[in-house]
């Protein structure tokens, strides 16, 4: 003790009692102060001074006060780095069943498959498509899929009687009747009957119209208004529209408002072309069919024109399902049928229109330009007239949807469903039959599992829609047929629609399922770079897109079977593909010969999608807790809002409702995900449901269900305004692309319309879905 001090009396309390409540560290501190035969607690009086001050140690202690402190210290950060390492994602173990999936995809029966599909003309509501939906199930059955039926849905359907284009007045040398037809290629042996499925649009307007055609760049509403405001008048032309920028049945929809009397869409060798098409990312001549992988000059477009960002499915029963007794609208009160006809065109048939518009009009800037030579690319009017005749036979017909089910052993009531679509425009090799053959190649995977004694812990169910490329038409049958149970029991749906037109890997998916894709593609090596999928995926979009550190996972827009089950149930979904050098789309030459030529040769990457999207499905019906991150979700909508404010042209956040419901999301995200991860570490370990304990299997399924109804909080009753059937508040198809999404789409509806009063009553009914989302995850 320093000198001239003495240590105060202090009470003494019972020593038995004290001790038997003192802590280690209490204990060895209590020693330390009897071997010193002091009490360093105790106040300090100062003899000289007669003051008390605290008590002082001496110079030993101080040094071994320090050093405790640096060990504590120490303890903390080891505990801290514990903590840390706690909180990182469990890894996951590949099970025996996902082993397999690796091992037992073959490319030559895909191949096989692909051939097989790809052997005969099969559009949607043919004996060819009720032939080709009969051999599905029953290879379904063959495979093992014992519970597999067709499900037969009676919808509006459309075929091509007569077609005609000509120019047929002002100068002579300028008039010209189209071919509209596709050469013959001698080396691709289903080319060689060009009228099998004659050029014609799904949907399109019945009927003839005469006028002036009007060049009008890609068909988009700026295009349009651009000619308006240049003075051009558009009342009872005929517009002339490339491919490209939006969706064709939009391109006539926005025609059609600009008062034009008819539509003509034709393929631009700039676009899909052999037009600078060098180069990374292209891994085939810049050549066209047959020299190349690109459009040649007779090959044509084949398409839906119905208005797919208002309505999806039949246009005559809205809503509800096309069963054969159903009522019907009338196609006339329809909202999403044309009411001007349309025609698709190639290049060589566009040509002389242009040449008839040459110096004529206006021309504008920027990507107004195509890549045809001799001619500049005049708006026109065309001096003389043009007669358009579409002539089609609307009629209700049966079509098939093929349905397969594996019943699920632990949680039957949560639904895995993988969708492609059967139904092409011609042979579609690329669209849809790579999607079909590597569907069937995995349902034969499927049933080599189910040999071995494995069964799902969920239901996996496999769908080969019909009539997709009408208009979504047989998911969205199903899916209105089947809402009900859909809402209670659809858990995820993964699409796979043109499966592989070439090497590079592309997915879109809810942002909750972002971190499994990434996880599924780092276990599949990719065929050409010998690297992973995920590696080559991640160099890519790096390449293509923007650098990130990790690949790009896309928006779901429109275009595909996915739209019935986000849209329009709020069913958390993908859709996967590998993309290439495609030139080929919805036309003739979309066959075997050029998919074993240029699309995938050794059909490799037929054999790499059936991986991916055989693991994947693995993971959502096996793995004890479904892989879905409402994190990453909340991650996304406050990117989303951010985006959308720009779109706002405000500087500060227009929508302060909207922003405060995600931000309380991300908190209540952020918890869930923290004891989310504490249940995954307890459950490792543990490779199927019916191995958890108890305690753990109840609270496992109760965790399943907040992250299966997460996306379904994401919908609003009310639908988007105008477009009702669209529920979804995140996402929808853009109003006037289509294809593309457009995030929060009721409130950039309502921006575009100029409607302040519906900005701020769609913001709040987007905070409200936001705010109940957040509720499915508390508790």
């Amino acid at each position: 003790m320093a000198t001239n001090y003495t240590s105060l009396p202090q009470d003494d309390p019972d020593p038995a009692s004290n001790n038997n409540n003192q802590s280690i560290l209490d204990k060895t501190r209590q020693w330390w102060n009897n071997k010193n035969n002091s009490n360093e607690n105790a106040p300090l009086l100062d003899r000289k001074r007669m003051i008390l001050e605290p008590p002082k140690k001496t110079t030993t202690k101080i040094i071994l006060w320090v050093v405790g402190a640096i060990i504590a210290f120490l303890v903390l950060v080891a505990g801290l780095a514990i903590w840390i390492e706690e909180e990182k994602p469990v890894e996951h173990i590949l099970t025996t069943a996902e082993k397999l999936m690796l091992d037992l995809p073959s490319n030559d029966t895909t191949r096989e498959f692909l051939k097989i599909y790809s052997s005969e003309a099969h559009l949607a509501g043919t004996d060819a498509d009720q032939r080709q939906a009969e051999w599905t199930r029953d290879k379904f059955i063959e495979f093992g899929i014992e519970d597999s039926k067709i499900e037969t849905y009676y919808t509006l359907i459309n075929y091509p009687l007569k077609r005609r284009l000509a120019l047929i007045s002002g100068p002579e040398e300028l008039q010209y009747e189209a071919e509209l037809r596709e050469d013959v290629v001698d080396e691709d042996e289903t080319s060689k009957n060009p009228d099998v499925v004659p050029t014609f649009h799904g949907y399109s307007k019945n009927g003839s119209v005469t006028g002036p055609v009007v060049y009008a760049n890609y068909g988009r509403l700026e295009d349009f208004q651009y000619l308006v405001d240049q003075g051009i008048d558009l009342k009872g032309t005929i517009a002339l529209v490339r491919y490209g920028g939006s969706f064709r049945g939009l391109k006539v929809r926005a025609a059609e408002v600009y008062g034009c009397a008819g539509a003509l869409v034709y393929s631009d060798p700039i676009d899909d072309g052999p037009l600078n098409k060098e180069g990374y990312p292209h891994t085939n001549p810049a050549e066209a069919y047959p020299d190349g992988p690109w459009r040649s000059e007779s090959s044509v477009q084949r398409g839906s024109v119905e208005y797919l960002s208002l309505i999806t499915g039949d246009p005559t029963t809205p809503g509800y399902a096309s069963t054969k007794d159903a009522p019907r609208i009338n196609m006339e009160d329809s909202p999403g049928l044309p009411k001007i006809p349309s025609l698709p065109l190639s290049y060589r048939d566009a040509l002389p229109l242009l040449k008839a518009t040459q110096g004529r009009g206006v021309r504008g800037d920027n990507d107004w330009a195509g890549g045809l030579k001799d001619v500049d690319y005049f708006s026109g009017p065309t001096e003389g007239d043009v007669i358009l005749e579409n002539i089609v036979e609307y009629k209700i017909t049966p079509i098939w949807d093929v349905i397969g089910v594996i019943k699920g052993s632990q949680e039957p009531d949560k639904a895995i469903i993988l969708g492609n679509h059967r139904d092409a425009w011609v042979y579609g090799a690329v669209d849809p039959s790579s999607g079909s053959a590597s569907m069937l190649e995995l349902a034969r995977v499927f049933g080599e599992l189910l040999k071995t004694g494995w069964q799902p812990a969920r239901t996996i169910i496999f769908a080969s829609w019909d009539q997709e490329e009408y208009g979504l038409v047989g998911s969205t049958e199903w899916v209105e047929d089947n809402a009900d149970w859909l809402s209670k029991e659809g858990t995820v749906y993964i699409n796979v629609d043109t499966a592989v037109s070439g090497p590079h890997f592309k997915a879109d998916a809810s942002p909750s399922l972002k971190n499994l894709l990434y996880e599924v593609a780092s276990n599949i090596p990719d065929p050409r770079t010998k690297k992973t999928v995920y590696e080559a995926w991640s160099e890519y979009t790096n390449r293509t897109i923007s650098p990130s550190a990790q690949p790009y996972v896309g928006q779901l827009g429109s275009g595909s079977d996915f739209v019935p089950f986000l849209d329009h149930l709020g069913i958390a979904s993908i859709s996967l593909s590998f993309d290439g050098d495609y030139g080929v789309y919805h036309s003739n030459y979309d066959s075997f010969h050029w998919m074993e030529k240029y699309g995938d040769p050794g059909f490799y990457y037929h054999q790499t999608m059936v991986k991916v999207w055989g693991l994947l499905t693995l993971r959502l019906a096996d793995s004890p807790i479904l892989p879905l991150h409402p994190g990453d979700y909340a991650d996304a909508l406050t990117e989303y809002v951010s985006r959308l404010a720009v779109y706002a042209e405000k500087k500060k956040s227009p929508f302060p409702v909207l922003t405060k419901a995600i931000d309380k999301l991300s908190k209540t995200a952020y918890k869930f995900e923290k004891r989310l991860r504490n249940l995954e570490a307890q459950v490792q370990g543990y490779e199927n449901l019916s191995d958890l304990p108890s305690h753990l299997a109840r609270r496992v399924a109760k965790v399943n269900d907040h992250l299966t109804f997460f996306e379904r909080g994401l919908l609003d009753p009310e639908g988007i305004q105008d477009r009702t059937w669209f529920k979804h508040v995140v996402y929808a198809p853009g109003l006037w692309t289509g294809y593309s999404s457009q995030v929060f789409p009721a409130i950039a509806d309502a921006l575009d319309a100029g409607d302040d009063a519906l900005v701020k009553h769609t913001e709040q009914r987007a905070a409200l879905s936001v705010n109940n989302a957040r509720k499915s995850l508390k508790n």
